[in-house]
């Protein structure tokens, strides 16, 4: 079964975001008035953008982030304008999405070259590895050397800027940290990873490539737990982000409701 993240345009111009899994039944729904609230009130709409995923939980999330965004942003989602799209990100003009907002999202529906949604999103690991009492003390969660080490070198060059990167790997093996430029206007307080980083690991992942199991930055002067920045920028779609402070690398899962601590041994897979 396929969902559905879309994008309306309704009557008086304004845009409305959602997720579904049967997209012409949701579609009369909006059409007819059935569902109420936002779309009721402004018909008739118009479907302009559409993206399928492999599971629930990644449609919800796309249809979260597109809600955050500016309507310049999702203008230039509906026209396909990808490079008006990486300027925005780069500008900051639609929040702060620790993303940068592209992930998994692809102007006029397309889920990478073929349409579909990329490898590593229908494959995401069930990360449920938790730190509080009673953990395993095996855990399943392994953390390459060389990982480690990108890591902690990156957050050490970054200093006192925030450093930011991507989580390959398969399963629960993360065999690889890349290090990305961090693009946020702000990089001593805030982390934004370079879209068109994420756009290439999507491609490689759609290849047959390691998957994007998650994300990592440094708290250069913080704590290496998540911040209240972080958890306001989470979208609750499941992967680790992997925090780095000082000498120190912790790993959370960005679970539906809050992120979960997980714990992990560095090993090669």
């Amino acid at each position: 079964m396929a969902f559905h993240a879309y994008l309306l345009r309704c009557a008086d111009g304004s845009f409305y975001a959602g997720h579904t899994d049967d997209l012409t039944r949701r579609m009369a729904q909006h059409e007819s008035g059935q569902l109420g609230g936002f779309t009721a009130k402004r018909r008739p709409v118009r479907l302009v953008w559409q993206q399928d995923f492999a599971t629930r939980e990644e449609a919800l999330s796309a249809e979260l982030r597109i809600k955050g965004w500016s309507r310049a942003k999702k203008q230039a989602l509906i026209d396909g304008d990808w490079d008006r799209l990486t300027v925005l990100a780069r500008n900051r003009q639609a929040g702060s999405g620790a993303r940068g907002g592209f992930d998994k999202l692809s102007p006029n529906g397309e889920g990478g070259s073929d349409g579909k949604p990329s490898a590593s999103s229908a494959s995401q690991p069930p990360f449920a590895l938790s730190l509080s009492k009673g953990a395993s003390a095996t855990p399943d969660i392994t953390l390459s050397p060389a990982a480690h080490a990108t890591m902690l070198a990156a957050a050490a060059q970054a200093h006192p800027s925030e450093a930011c990167g991507l989580l390959l790997g398969t399963g629960l093996h993360i065999g690889r940290a890349q290090e990305c430029t961090n693009v946020a206007p702000d990089p001593l307080h805030h982390f934004e990873i370079d879209p068109l980083a994420l756009i290439a690991a999507h491609r490689t992942a759609r290849a047959g490539g390691p998957a994007i199991l998650g994300y990592f930055h440094s708290h250069p002067n913080g704590l290496a737990k998540p911040s209240a920045t972080d958890s306001a920028s989470r979208a609750g779609d499941g992967r680790i982000w992997a925090i780095v402070t000082g000498a120190q690398v912790t790993l959370w899962r960005d679970a539906p409701s809050a992120f979960q601590a997980l714990s992990y041994r560095v090993a090669d897979g």
